[in-house]
């Protein structure tokens, strides 16, 4: 079957403040290689076999479409195919535009439904997984990748194995993110993975399940498919029928709702590069566990991640930090507090402070 890469960049990565902003967000920024997050997930897509530009679907806000076509070209995709949303909408619209475009392609097509703002260590895992979830969806299955845990996370949903299926498993249950003790529980139980949020489904077995599950979106965004236009900046599906669609998640419109739902188990050094300790745990680290970015003078200093965007910034001993300087704004947080950065966020909102978001 052909696959159609679907790789959604709408996101706004509000925990790697004050380095993801609204008019640039994390999905843009070189965070673990020299390309940005984007730019690394665009590349695994056309190195997946029998995968061309053409055969790439961005699917981009508004206000992002402009730097989204900036990764495209830069990234060896400017043949793919950009969909510019009106108005965020969730994943369970967006998935169902990538469906409604990789239909376009033929009935021979498996769309690969990507988030922007991962990073996957090993390509060569991601690529075998692509395989197995392609066997399953085209099966009919509704393919979701499951992660390997490594720890009791609190901040992933899980999916639990059901019965062996093919090279992957039926979903028995979908978890909703979990508290510390039952984290404990289900990575002792065995059997549960983290939900990583990649998808992979034929065109048809996911409409038809939108159809059954949550109607209203189908038919909102195949309306509003129907008579988007085209111009220099992508496609545009028409704004009244998409404003007409609910807003909820692939998951909770689809996948936990489906009898189709089919995982398969991935080691691929993934992560959704959730926030600042998230990026400190993968990150290549100096003898003394540091990473540092930038024009940074450590002395005495263990266990932290430093980054400097646009001027010096010095430390004398100090341990298990996240700073971060931008040209506007500096952050410092314990490293084990670090998400909670999404807060200063929410507070900024409060205080009308636009131009720090």
């Amino acid at each position: 079957m052909k696959i159609i890469p679907a790789i959604m960049c709408g996101g706004s990565g509000t925990r790697l403040w004050p380095l993801s902003r609204a008019a640039r967000p994390k999905q843009f920024h070189p965070l673990v290689t020299d390309n940005s997050l984007l730019g690394e997930t665009i590349r695994r897509a056309l190195a997946l076999p029998g995968v061309t530009a053409k055969d790439v679907v961005l699917l981009s806000g508004e206000s992002l479409a402009v730097i989204a076509r900036e990764e495209m070209e830069c990234s060896g995709a400017a043949e793919a195919r950009l969909i510019v949303e009106p108005a965020a909408k969730n994943t369970a619209p967006a998935a169902a535009l990538a469906a409604l475009a990789a239909r376009e392609r033929g009935d021979d097509t498996v769309v690969l439904l990507l988030p922007s703002d991962h990073h996957i260590g090993d390509a060569a895992a991601f690529a075998q997984t692509v395989a197995y979830g392609a066997a399953l969806a085209a099966r009919d299955y509704i393919v979701t990748f499951g992660i390997t845990p490594d720890s009791p996370h609190t901040g992933y949903g899980y999916i639990q194995r059901g019965a062996a299926e093919g090279p992957g498993f039926r979903v028995a249950q979908f978890r909703e993110k979990p508290d510390r003790a039952e984290a404990e529980r289900l990575l002792a139980l065995g059997g549960n993975d983290w939900n990583s949020g990649v998808y992979m489904f034929k065109p048809n077995v996911f409409l038809e399940e939108l159809s059954k599950h949550e109607p209203a979106v189908r038919d909102a965004v195949e309306r509003a498919y129907a008579d988007g236009k085209t111009d220099a900046a992508g496609f545009h599906p028409e704004t009244s029928s998409w404003s007409a669609s609910p807003s909820i998640s692939i998951d909770n419109a689809v996948a936990e709702r489906t009898d189709r739902a089919a995982t398969v188990p991935a080691d691929m050094k993934w992560s959704d590069v959730g926030g600042w300790t998230a990026l400190w745990e993968i990150a290549p680290k100096d003898d003394e566990r540091n990473v540092l970015q930038g024009d940074v003078l450590a002395i005495g200093v263990q266990d932290s991640y430093v980054r400097a965007e646009s001027r010096l910034v010095a430390l004398v001993g100090v341990s298990d930090l996240v700073v971060i300087e931008t040209a506007d704004a500096v952050c410092i947080a314990p490293r084990e507090r670090a998400e909670e950065v999404k807060a200063l966020v929410n507070a900024l909102s409060k205080a009308g402070r636009k131009d720090k978001l």
